[in-house]
């Protein structure tokens, strides 16, 4: 049984810096299935189709992947990387909503389901970073609860290997981090609570 996130209003979506420099983001259409997005993590058995419909840049090192769907289809995706991160704690990376669907609240349930993974797994603070110059991305972040992680803006710059092939990147990111035991809202994630009745 999977958890059914509901969309509670349009939000914007961005990429992360290292994969597309644009970041541009804009409303979409409403969900086909009523406004009720699914957010899981990614299956071996869901690995194909999702890898045909979404970019999935983190594949090759994969950590855990979050897939959002609208009925059967893969509409987005958030990479959580445990270790080895900027901040020492969990950090949401590869964020992704094809251009068509942004605006949807996609990316802010990618972002609600990951705070509540890290959460489960007994971390109480998660990070994320933006670009200093995608304000729409900083935003969002900031009206999910994210605050300044007290660092200065980090320079990212050189050659990165993207699934095997050279991408090249000269960025500025700011570094973002979140208190997990509740949501933005202040109650507990539902996502959460399916999650624990599930395994029960």
């Amino acid at each position: 049984m999977h958890r059914r996130l509901s969309v509670l209003r349009p939000e914007p979506e961005v990429r992360q810096p290292e994969r597309d420099a644009r970041q541009g983001w804009g409303p979409g259409p409403p969900a086909e299935n009523g406004g009720s997005i699914d957010v899981r993590e990614l299956s071996e058995a869901e690995l194909e189709l999702v890898d045909a419909r979404l970019p999935l840049h983190r594949l090759d090192n994969a950590q855990t992947y979050l897939v959002a769907w609208d009925g059967d289809k893969p509409v987005g995706h958030a990479h959580i990387s445990w270790e080895s991160t900027r901040l020492g704690t969990p950090e949401i990376q590869d964020v992704f909503v094809p251009e068509e669907l942004r605006g949807r609240g996609i990316g802010t349930e990618l972002s609600r389901a990951a705070e509540q993974l890290a959460h489960e797994r007994g971390y109480d603070q998660i990070s994320i970073s933006a670009s200093v110059t995608n304000e729409g991305a900083l935003r969002l972040y900031r009206r999910l609860g994210y605050r300044d992680a007290g660092l200065k803006p980090q320079r990212v710059a050189g050659t990165i290997l993207i699934r095997g092939k050279p991408v090249e990147v000269n960025d500025m990111l700011i570094y973002l981090v979140k208190e997990v035991a509740v949501d933005s809202s202040g109650s507990r994630s539902s996502y959460l609570r399916e999650r624990r009745k599930e395994e029960t």
